[in-house]
């Protein structure tokens, strides 16, 4: 079918679609893991309804900016085609973090996701649409853009500066659409089109419309398949749905196993988004025909191609250069600011009716509107790209890499990318005879290094040899110190593309953006213990010279001005390089779980309390209560019957702690610091108490007195009695996020997250003993009465068993070195008297308080991961039952087990309940009916929920 050119994208639908034809479908992985199905599919009928309906509720706001929250779906289609077709256009974005400022430019939320709903409306958004997904318009009004051609913008990173909206039009865009139309295989009764970009990444519309265009349904993976197993998932959907067209990143490309599409009957692959060369693909495979494609986002979609093989027997014209190919249809690449003594220029690009335009942070409707008075302009516009003309050849052009990764190495320009590209095709073809595959690579200046994957066994003599071959042939210098061979995967963005690995950037990621002081803390800065295990786990697996640096990070992380943590990294990243070869060693036996459906909890209500809820419910018994509070800085008593609100005290600050009852008070901390005290009876405030930093805890109540105990990020021990203080300690002078734990009422144990723990005087606050060096503390300690002992967990993966009466070590164990402890160790009841450890990888350890011998381990993180969740840690379980004896064990995605514990391992264990999204909860379990177990935790839904397990419902 041929479309004149120029048109609107909308209008770029074939008129051989039937009612029935299916024009997306969504595949996920099954719960055999190495399986792939079909999980859902729409119609074409249906999409055009779907997108029908859209257009109607959206024209009277057009033309405006409608944003859309991303993931990867099937109405990602509909909501596309709809905003198009109501004359509006669209803005993709998936973070979060980025809506504050965006949405001042939308007149329309589109979500395809339950997340950011509270956001969206905070900012003055009412909900219009419920299903098939949720649409918003703003409530207050927002001026109409003036008519014009442009379909969308998307976000950059700014490779020409500073972050910028690339604006596209219409014909810019259609003009990729027919131009790729042309080039596509022969139409079959199951072609399709694969698609792997995010919508964020403007060569996804490109690809939505080129489905449509050509009558091809399109298929979607989910981010399970995308991004697991090493590829073989992907290359298995691949086979299975038997599409004949994929554009797609080199490095998403590169993760497919080696015979991953030997069994596919034809594969056009488009490779775009990074450099690419003829080495790194299966060239001798006659099923699959590849094409180069070159474009920059802030100038939006391709601009030139090639086919692979035109250039199969060309060299290129300096090493590590890559083709650009020929300008696409309505497009003008070419070279100028040429260097006459290199012959290096910058690729400047155009197109016919122009067509694009871009905004520069911060993004206002002003700036929009004047960028979108110039998208006529059809001037040449420079990439930011440099490149090397090549005469006579395929490739007039051929690409040398980005105007941000030039570095200079002894005064010569060195193009990172043409580097990457010149060590991935020359170990390619030194290593094939050694049954080993390069996959990536990725290079970084400030020294020049280069992180290299490596696909296969290798000893350290290998690398060695591999290293040597390699620094005799490469074009710059680099030391062998810094080339670092791994069989460890470089991180991929959203968009497939290899991310960088500054020691700064990676670092900096982690906390808000607006941060600028850096002499604040980690947390201050606004990181998380979720955080700050991600971002140790990155900084390790990055730089594997922080392997046996775990202990020092964390402690500095928690303890020291997040600037200092920035500089120890530094330092120690750049120390003796290790490198890091396959682990062929077998992981000792675990215990395995029998997963059976012997218990089921059910729902008995769920109540909103307005954000996340963090925090574990407490029950008073006596009056029937629940109380509660949540991210949104709201405080509740519920009926413990129905979940009805007795009463609720808005504290304007965000509350994760668990709190504490006393005989007619309930006292909570927040984040702000501040320690509150409300009147169980009515929730009026009794007192308030500033504790000078962000409580993560509950107080702890001395017995026998009125007096409470908190910690908190403001480095000090307080001891309150009504709201006064008593005495305050700086023991170690870092932050104390652990319940303090009382042993007697003489003396208190408090942990540190600099790695401390203290015996403390109760009425005076001064030291009895202290040992350090044990790794930041998280959970309590816990008391083992019999032996006088104190047992801590620590977040650097160690179990510490010390004295309680002089804090001297007794033992010291680590029982899963690569996964943080952040739980309280659970001491069971006689006669087992083990310690279960709860791990950060989804371990649950069994261990001896004598010697802390491990006794058993149980891998609960091995089951599929719910809502999607990026974790499935474990919190600290709690027991539920004596006889026999059973817990419950949690999971970060939401998912409740119980386990029946015998003499030598977990008998038995069930998924009784998997909560909506994930939790950080620590279960509240209590009987109040004969044979019945009642469950109270928090979720990230913004619920508190309570679940009954009826025992007699649930027998053999």
């Amino acid at each position: 079918m041929s479309f004149k050119w120029p048109c609107n994208l909308h209008s770029c639908v074939s008129p051989d679609w039937l009612p029935n034809d299916v024009v997306v479908e969504f595949w996920n992985s099954s719960q055999d893991p190495l399986r792939v199905h079909c999980e859902s599919s729409l119609s074409f009928s249906e999409f055009t309804l779907f997108a029908s309906q859209l257009a109607e509720l959206l024209c009277p706001l057009s033309p405006s900016l409608v944003g859309i929250l991303w993931r990867p779906c099937l109405y990602m289609h509909v909501a596309v085609h709809g905003v198009l077709l109501s004359a509006c256009a669209f803005l993709p974005f998936s973070d979060r973090n980025s809506f504050p400022e965006l949405q001042r430019l939308f007149r329309a939320v589109i979500s395809l996701t339950s997340e950011c709903e509270n956001e969206i409306r905070d900012f003055g958004f009412e909900c219009i649409q419920d299903k098939p997904f949720k649409v918003y318009i703003r409530k207050d009004s927002l001026p109409k853009l003036p008519s014009s051609d442009l379909a969308y913008c998307v976000a950059t990173s700014g490779s020409t500066g500073v972050p910028k909206l690339a604006l596209a039009s219409h014909s810019c865009v259609s003009a990729n659409v027919i131009d790729l139309c042309t080039r596509l295989p022969k139409l079959e009764a199951h072609s399709g089109i694969f698609i792997t970009s995010p919508l964020t990444f403007d060569a996804c519309t490109v690809q939505i419309y080129l489905g449509l265009a050509s009558h091809r349904r399109v298929v979607l993976p989910s981010q399970s398949v995308l991004f697991s197993m090493d590829g073989k998932l992907l290359a298995q959907l691949i086979t299975s749905t038997g599409v004949d067209t994929w554009q797609c990143t080199p490095s998403i490309f590169g993760r497919l196993p080696p015979d991953g599409l030997a069994n596919v009957k034809k594969l056009w692959v488009f490779l775009g988004g990074e450099p690419c060369s003829v080495e790194r693909l299966p060239m001798d495979m006659d099923n699959l025909k590849f094409f180069f494609m070159y474009g920059l986002t802030e100038v939006s979609a391709w601009s030139s191609i090639i086919e692979a093989k035109a250039i199969l027997s060309e060299e290129s014209p300096v090493p590590g250069a890559t083709p650009l190919g020929s300008p696409m249809a309505h497009s003008q690449v070419v070279l100028k600011d040429v260097d006459q003594s290199t012959g290096f220029g910058q690729v400047y690009i155009s197109r016919t009716l122009g067509g694009y335009s871009t905004v520069i942070e911060p993004f206002t409707n002003a700036k929009l509107l004047s960028a979108m008075s110039l998208m006529s302009q059809a001037n040449l516009l420079p990439t930011g790209d440099y490149a090397i003309a090549k005469p006579n050849s395929s490739s007039p052009l051929w690409f040398l890499g980005r105007q941000d990764r030039m570095v200079k190495v002894h005064g010569k320009k060195c193009y990172l990318e043409g580097l990457e590209n010149e060590i991935l095709r020359l170990l390619t073809s030194h290593l094939k005879k050694a049954c080993l595959r390069v996959v990536n690579c990725r290079c970084e200046p400030d020294p020049l290094r280069a992180y290299i994957q490596v696909d296969g066994v290798f000893t350290p003599e290998n690398c060695v040899d591999m290293k040597q071959w390699l620094l005799q042939r490469v074009t710059f210098p680099i030391s062998p110190h810094n080339v670092i061979l791994s069989v460890a995967s470089l991180n991929l963005n959203a968009n497939g593309k290899v991310v960088g690995k500054s020691v700064r950037s990676t670092c900096l990621s982690s906390i808000s953006p607006t941060t600028k002081d850096m002499e604040l803390t980690f947390q201050q800065c606004g990181g998380s213990s979720i955080k700050a295990m991600y971002l140790i786990e990155s900084l390790i697996s990055d730089w594997p010279a922080l392997k046996n640096k775990k202990a020092l990070l964390l402690t500095t992380l928690f303890s020291r001005p997040f600037g200092e943590f920035i500089r120890v990294v530094e330092k120690e990243s750049l120390s003796t390089h290790e490198e890091i070869a396959l682990d062929v060693s077998q992981e000792p036996e675990e215990k395995r779980l029998r997963l059976s459906a012997n218990f089921e909890a059910k729902l008995v209500w769920s109540k909103v309390l307005g954000k996340c809820v963090d925090a574990s419910p407490i029950v008073d018994p006596t009056t029937s209560s629940v109380f509660v509070g949540s991210h949104s800085g709201i405080f509740k008593r519920l009926q413990l019957q129905n979940g009805e609100t007795i009463w609720s005290r808005s504290i304007g600050c965000r509350i994760e702690a668990t709190a504490c009852l006393t005989e007619d008070l309930v006292v909570f901390g927040t984040l702000g610091g501040k320690l509150y005290a409300l009147t169980i009876n009515d929730g009026a405030i009794a007192w308030v108490f500033d504790a000078g930093g962000a409580i993560k805890s509950a107080p702890t109540r001395i017995p026998n007195s009125n007096r409470l105990l908190i910690g908190s990020h403001g480095r000090c021990v307080h001891a309150i009695d009504g709201g006064r203080e008593v005495w305050k300690a700086s023991p170690d002078h870092s932050p104390i996020v652990a319940p303090i734990v009382v042993v007697d009422t003489e003396s208190a144990l408090v942990g540190t997250l600099g790695g401390y723990l203290h015996r403390l005087d109760v009425n005076q606050g001064t030291i009895e003993w202290t040992t350090k060096h044990l790794g930041p503390i998280f959970g309590s300690p816990t008391i083992v009465e019999c032996s006088s002992r104190v047992v801590v967990a620590t977040a650097d993966s160690t179990v510490h068993c010390l004295s309680l009466l002089n804090g001297g070590p007794v033992w010291t164990v680590n029982p899963a070195p690569e996964a943080g402890l952040f739980s309280d160790p659970l001491l069971l009841p006689a006669p087992l008297n083990l310690l279960l450890l709860a791990s950060q990888s989804g371990h649950l350890h069994a261990l001896s308080p004598i010697d802390g011998s491990i006794e058993w381990t149980v891998d609960f993180g091995k089951s599929e991961r719910a809502n999607n969740s990026r974790t499935a840690f474990l919190i600290t379980p709690c027991i539920v039952n004596r006889n026999p004896l059973l817990i419950i064990v949690t999971r970060t995605d939401g998912t409740l087990f119980m386990c029946n514990i015998g003499e030598d391992a977990v008998r038995n264990s069930s998924v009784i309940y998997q909560l909506p999204k994930e939790t950080f909860s620590v279960p509240c379990a209590v009987h109040l009916k004969k044979n019945v177990l009642s469950i109270l935790l928090g979720c990230r839904d913004d619920t508190v929920n309570y679940l009954e397990l009826n025992f007699d419902d649930n027998k053999n």
